[in-house]
């Protein structure tokens, strides 16, 4: 089945509060989030639909959360958002402290070297919210980036760790043992307590446990399951037939393994 060759892949991190990472970017400057649409600003490159913050042409780690702040700030940019706005974009339709905002926005201004040689993105309007000050420009057009294809062991799409993980180890090594005795594995707990710089932890320790490396596959943006084979299959640069793409991406699999044995 699909679910096993998934866990063969990716460990997937997911949050308790069921709508908290499956809504799609929603612009609200009236552009549209295709697949190719591009925010760019400084060195750095924000792909909505595919969930993805780029320096240069490296992923940097971001989490969910602050990933939805970066992009309603980056598509308004030079106009001050609310706080009662990021946060309906960051946590939808559930209530929560300011001061998670704030913890948000502050990982998010680390991830971006925010203050850094000279550098300036987000400034604090007091009692008002945030505002984006980089110029911005947006294009259609996803920057290339290394092929992910089914690779010798070692290789692997995740993005690059810009925060040293803190007290996780044990949760990591539980984890690791876990792996071992069982194909899939879902990481649940509180929003922002760390489910996914936990899972990216473990996937770069078992890269070298797998044949073809390991293979992160975002999930967020998509609404409808079906998509999840064709999903699967662009991210490991596979061909799949659209009549069956369960069956197709099965196929696909089968015969990459083949080829490379």
């Amino acid at each position: 089945m699909l679910e096993d060759k998934l866990a063969e892949l990716a460990l997937f991190a997911s949050n308790a509060s069921p709508r908290a990472d499956v809504s799609s970017p929603k612009p609200n400057d009236g552009r549209t989030a295709s697949a190719g649409l591009v925010m760019s600003f400084g060195s750095f490159h924000v792909l909505p639909y595919q969930r993805l913050l780029l320096e240069g042409d490296r992923p940097v780690r971001l989490g969910s959360r602050a990933f939805d702040i970066l992009t309603a700030l980056v598509e308004r940019a030079g106009e001050v958002v609310s706080k009662g706005e990021l946060m309906a974009r960051a946590w939808p339709q559930t209530f929560v402290e300011e001061a998670n905002l704030k913890i948000q926005v502050s990982a998010l201004r680390r991830a971006l070297g925010d203050g850094q040689a000279g550098h300036r993105y987000v400034v604090t309007v007091p009692g008002r919210g945030y505002n984006f000050v980089a110029p911005v420009s947006h294009e259609e057009g996803v920057p290339a980036l290394p092929s992910p294809t089914m690779a010798p062991a070692g290789m692997h799409n995740l993005p690059h760790a810009v925060t040293r993980m803190i007290d996780r180890e044990e949760a990591v090594a539980a984890l690791l043992s876990r792996l071992s005795r069982q194909r899939l594995v879902t990481i649940v707990g509180p929003d922002g307590i760390g489910e996914t710089t936990v899972a990216l932890a473990v996937d770069e320790r078992m890269t070298a446990s797998y044949e073809h490396g390991v293979w992160l596959v975002y999930l967020a943006p998509l609404g409808d399951p079906g998509l999840i084979p064709s999903t699967v299959a662009t991210v490991l640069n596979l061909e799949i037939s659209t009549g069956e793409p369960l069956l197709g991406l099965i196929a696909a699999l089968k015969e990459a393994h083949a080829s490379a044995a």
